[in-house]
């Protein structure tokens, strides 16, 4: 009976809840009936009881999320403040997918570059504002580009994998994505040096590494990670146009908007997939925004931007 009654919840709900309560429940109950058949004075033998049918069905029902947020451009400390957030909340798993911009265009340094370099920019870099990212890698001019924030728990296989795979599996996406419209670009092979965050060149466009999508021998989409214990963060930019001849790279020659929006579609769609998890538009939660608020206010703090 009580077996009947965890199945007809478990068909009439599907929340998470559920799975934990009715599981904790239909265990419980087969280990109790185990015990009462062996207490005619018999050694008890445990084994491990057959998951319950209510279990079986919800997770074959309920589908796992790669949340896509699209943000408009904004500001260097509050796009660097919502890539953390996402890396350390709770909201938004098992993935999430952060497309966005930058408004005005902005200097970011790796973790570990030194800042006193910008002063050998051209003086129109030199202008610019600066944030410091948390991952590694060269300095990124964000002007006319897509940056992508993917971040993943390690209930993905995923992002269980290598630094090197889950690098190779997004800019792939990122290629399949380009070749829908006809835009041709390689994937850097491994005869490619691997892009380290602590040494290379200032600029991370001005040498690819293995993986690094391509034209000729022109970087075109770089990215860097972060990682936490049980989660990562993969970041990335895609060079659409370059409204600053010192930055290096190549570019996508100032795409039409419906183009871009096109080129993002099938990047989700191949991710999402890629991933095997269903994608769903999400938007930012009031309570998220404390957290990002104080994190925007630490990468605007000059004591953390001229930190090296």
């Amino acid at each position: 009976m009580l077996e009947r009654l965890i199945y007809c919840l478990a068909v009439s709900l599907s929340n998470s809840i559920l799975v934990h309560v009715a599981g904790r429940l239909a265990v419980g109950f087969s280990h109790r009936r185990a015990d009462e058949a062996a207490f005619d004075g018999s050694p008890r033998r445990r084994r491990r009881p057959p998951a319950p049918r209510a279990i079986i069905i919800i997770m074959n029902n309920a589908a796992r999320h790669l949340h896509v947020l699209r943000d408009p451009a904004l500001d260097g400390a509050l796009n660097m403040a919502r890539d953390e957030h996402l890396l350390y909340s709770e909201h938004f798993r098992p993935a999430a997918i952060r497309i966005y911009g930058w408004t005005p265009p902005t200097l970011s340094l790796g973790r570990f570059q030194k800042y006193e370099r910008i002063r050998e920019l051209p003086e129109d870099i030199q202008r610019l504002p600066v944030v410091r990212r948390s991952t590694g890698g060269g300095a990124i001019l964000h002007d006319r580009e897509i940056t992508y924030c993917l971040v993943v728990d390690d209930s993905v296989p995923l992002a269980r994998a290598s630094t090197v795979d889950l690098y190779r599996a997004v800019h792939e996406c990122w290629r399949t994505a380009l070749g829908s419209s006809g835009t041709h670009c390689d994937m850097a092979s491994d005869d490619y040096p691997f892009p380290s965050p602590r040494t290379g060149p200032f600029f991370c466009f001005e040498k690819p590494g293995c993986t690094d999508l391509i034209v000729g021998s022109d970087k075109l989409l770089g990215s860097a990670q972060r990682r936490v214990v049980g989660r990562v963060m993969q970041h990335g930019s895609l060079l659409l146009g370059r409204g600053f001849s010192a930055h290096p790279g190549a570019d996508l020659d100032e795409p039409e908007p419906r183009l871009v929006d096109d080129w993002i579609a099938y990047f989700l769609e191949h991710l999402a997939k890629m991933l095997d998890l269903v994608l769903q538009a999400a938007e930012w939660l009031s309570e998220q925004s404390t957290d990002i608020e104080r994190r925007r206010q630490h990468y605007a703090d000059e004591s953390w931007t001229r930190r090296r």
